[in-house]
């Protein structure tokens, strides 16, 4: 047997070997003791615990091993190798607690649903989806027509035309797609083919004042609007100034058109006031009440029984088919005023606001889904549309930028109560703007807003109940 003492005398040693005895000898076989023959004889040190193994380090003599054995054994670790050979090897244990993982969550880089941002170098005044492709117009401020063919990857400018020296009011494909039509500050009215992107028909000088408001009705009949409260009715076929239908209902401008139905058009004014006229005998028919503020935008909810009317005050009033002189619901909370909106489904609509927020609104009964998205630096969301399916929204401001939203999840959703904005527990808090800043932290944000809830951060952390 061999002799595992070493030839120096215990007060040289850091660590002995002594109380190893006949134990090891054992539990090793003759190849191992001669690992241990060269290991003890080899004056490299060994590194302590905490040491960077390979380096050397100054050593300090440890007064508790000065006269005592090791209270550390080899055969400890010899046990444990033993055991994990026996058992199998351990599985392995996820470090990461919840927290890394949501935080890695929420930096990774999620798949795009929606097309990006279109940057433009002037102000987008209107814009409008076609009704089969994956095209969409943009009205300028510095009198071009733009038509981009969008996609989730990136979006392509198809054409570009300059049709005015003023900027244009409006943009609109027909219901084909055959034809856009098009209105200018400088009174005129533009109908082009979408193949050959070439003017078939032209009206000039149509109206005395500058256009404001367009609606086209059919491929051969449009309607006009413009800023002394005129409205007029075209038929598209026959390029000539003379027009189907001529009323002044209204002092102030005409911000918004509707068709209900087949004989019916609805018009709404800065006035404050909403027109309705018969198409079958091309008059005026019920006009409603003066409001206190203009009403800007119109819509349509449950199959067409309710029209929704946006406000300059942050109202929605709703009016019942057929009885347009008063309302017959309303919905107040929208902190400041609704300038633009489109029916999602047969209950929600869309509602671009002076605050720069997308919103959505559910109605019957009556209660804010929340933020779809935002524009920056808070500027005013002044047009809206939605495209053919109904899943994906534009919104265009004064930032220069037409965002798109994909809102499919509302066909969806779970309508639960969520509080109207800006509608806070009573607190000291007086100031206006302090006000607003917390009603906006208090809005619940939508999956296509980008922005995240503050209760919705840790839901991956709660425990299991």
């Amino acid at each position: 047997m061999l002799d595992f003492r070493p030839d120096t005398g215990p007060e040289d040693l850091v660590e002995s070997s002594d109380d190893l005895g006949p134990n090891l000898a054992l539990e090793v076989d003759g190849s191992e003791d001669e690992d241990d023959d060269s290991d003890d004889d080899s004056d490299e040190d060994v590194a302590d615990i905490g040491d960077e193994a390979g380096v050397a380090a100054e050593q300090e003599e440890n007064p508790f091993f000065a006269d005592s054995d090791s209270d550390v054994s080899d055969t400890e670790d010899e046990d444990d190798e033993e055991e994990g050979a026996a058992g199998g090897s351990k599985e392995p244990v996820d470090e990461e607690d919840d927290l890394i993982k949501a935080l890695k969550a929420a930096r990774e880089k999620k798949v795009r649903n929606c097309p990006p941002d279109i940057k433009t170098a002037d102000m987008v005044t209107d814009l409008s989806f076609h009704p089969e492709q994956d095209l969409v117009a943009l009205a300028g401020m510095a009198g071009d027509l733009a038509v981009f063919r969008y996609s989730n990857e990136e979006n392509e400018l198809k054409k570009k035309l300059k049709l005015s020296k003023k900027n244009l009011r409006g943009v609109e494909f027909d219901e084909s797609g055959d034809s856009v039509l098009v209105i200018s500050k400088d009174k005129s009215l533009r109908i082009l083919d979408t193949e050959t992107w070439a003017v078939k028909s032209k009206f000039v000088k149509c109206h005395d004042a500058a256009l404001y408001s367009l609606l086209c009705l059919d491929p051969n009949t449009a309607v006009t609007g413009c800023e002394d409260g005129f409205v007029k009715m075209w038929d598209v076929r026959a390029s000539d100034s003379s027009s189907v239908m001529t009323f002044k209902r209204f002092d102030e401008y005409v911000s918004s058109f509707i068709q209900p139905d087949s004989k019916t058009l609805l018009a709404s004014s800065g006035e404050g006031t909403v027109q309705s006229f018969d198409l079958r005998y091309h008059k005026p028919d019920i006009q409603s009440e003066v409001y206190d503020s203009e009403l800007n935008c119109l819509g349509t909810v449950r199959g067409g029984n309710k029209i929704v009317v946006g406000s300059g005050d942050g109202k929605l009033f709703l009016f019942s088919k057929g009885q347009y002189g008063l309302h017959s619901d309303q919905f107040p909370g929208h902190p400041d005023a609704v300038n633009c909106l489109v029916p999602i489904t047969d209950n929600v609509v869309i509602t671009g606001c002076e605050d720069g927020n997308v919103r959505a609104v559910h109605l019957y009964p009556h209660r804010f889904l929340g933020v779809v998205g935002h524009h920056e630096d808070a500027f005013p969301v002044e047009r809206l549309d939605v495209n053919s399916t109904g899943e994906l929204v534009a919104s265009t401001s004064h930032d220069n930028r037409v965002k798109f939203w994909n809102v499919a999840y509302l066909e969806e959703m779970d309508y639960d109560k969520t509080k109207k904005p800006l509608i806070l527990p009573k607190s000291v808090v007086r100031s206006k703007s302090k006000k607003l800043a917390q009603g906006k932290e208090t809005e619940h944000q939508l999956p296509s807003s980008g922005r995240t809830n503050k209760a919705e951060f840790f839901d991956g952390l709660k425990p299991d109940t």
